[in-house]
């Protein structure tokens, strides 16, 4: 997982959390309560606003992907894809 340090105006490593969740919005969902991060749509068509919390006004733009059996997936917006347990799921710097 990782996670935006202000102080390095980047993204860095953070150790992985396991989330038992069916689909993107359950896991955006979770990672809010286990961390206070909000990940929310930015405007169409594919990447996220990623706020150190709810309040924070401001956001470093993200893009989510999903590697699931050795292939990379960009779920562009797709709130509703469906995670099996053995995905692993990215926040990162705008890749595609």
């Amino acid at each position: 997982m990782l996670a935006f340090d202000q102080s390095l105006n980047s993204f860095v490593a953070q150790p992985g959390l396991m989330l038992p969740c069916t689909n993107i919005a359950e896991m955006l969902e979770q990672v809010e309560a286990r961390t206070g991060a909000y990940v929310v749509p930015h405007d169409p068509p594919k990447y996220f606003r990623y706020h150190l919390s709810r309040d924070d006004p401001s956001f470093v733009l993200v893009d989510i992907h999903v590697t699931r059996g050795g292939e990379e997936i960009c779920i562009k917006q797709d709130m509703s894809f469906p995670l099996l347990p053995s995905d692993k799921v990215m926040f990162g710097q705008l890749a595609c």
